[in-house]
């Protein structure tokens, strides 16, 4: 039986490793998205100010 729970607290280990590794994928994906959005909006506000004086 001690095998078997071997197994199984591997197994979780595992587990909670590729979940936290998913997390920090999608944490970067994340920030990398806002960034992106926040420079566009950036980028046209000086155009936008600049054609209605």
């Amino acid at each position: 039986m001690s095998s078997s729970s071997q197994q199984r607290h591997r197994h979780g280990v595992t587990k909670n490793l590729v979940e936290g590794i998913g997390g920090v994928l999608v944490g970067a994906a994340l920030v990398l998205l806002m960034r992106g959005i926040v420079k566009r909006r950036a980028a046209e506000k000086p155009a936008a100010d600049r054609k209605n004086p």
